[in-house]
This record gives C-alpha cells, sequence and structure tokens, in this order.
C-alpha cells in the first residue's frame, strides 16, 4: 500500500490522503490514510477523481485543463 495525497475528500474524517493498493494486491480498495473508510475500487480512482475535479470552483489564476487538446 502507498499512502498519496489526492484531490478528493474522505466522507468519513475529510482526510486527503489516501491509501492505493499495489498491482498485485488481493485487496484493490482506496481507503482513507487517516480514518481507513472505503473511498472506492482502484479501477474506479480516476472517475471518482474527474468527478470531484469538475465539481470544484475554479481557482483564480489557474486556466482549465482542456480534455480534448489539438
Amino acid at each position: 500500500m502507498l499512502e498519496v495525497p489526492l484531490e478528493l475528500r474522505c466522507n468519513v474524517c475529510g482526510h486527503d490522503r489516501f491509501t492505493l493498493p499495489a498491482a498485485d494486491a488481493m485487496d484493490q480498495d482506496v481507503r482513507c490514510g487517516e480514518c481507513l473508510a472505503f473511498k472506492c475500487h482502484a479501477d474506479d480512482l480516476e472517475q471518482h477523481m474527474l468527478a470531484a475535479a469538475s465539481s470544484l470552483p475554479p481557482q483564480p489564476g489557474k486556466t482549465p485543463r482542456r480534455l480534448n487538446a489539438v
């Protein structure tokens, strides 16, 4: 398991660090690094992060990323 900060928040304690499973781990759950609450399955992490990013208000001085860059 690797503990990393993500642009997500734990629904239980509000923490922003999560444990990510190793590729060969039997348990593929992403969990809060503080309270160990389940966040999502590793396969669904990208979708959860995209959903969280789209719900955040834009930050001053930062331009939004273009998804379909040419």
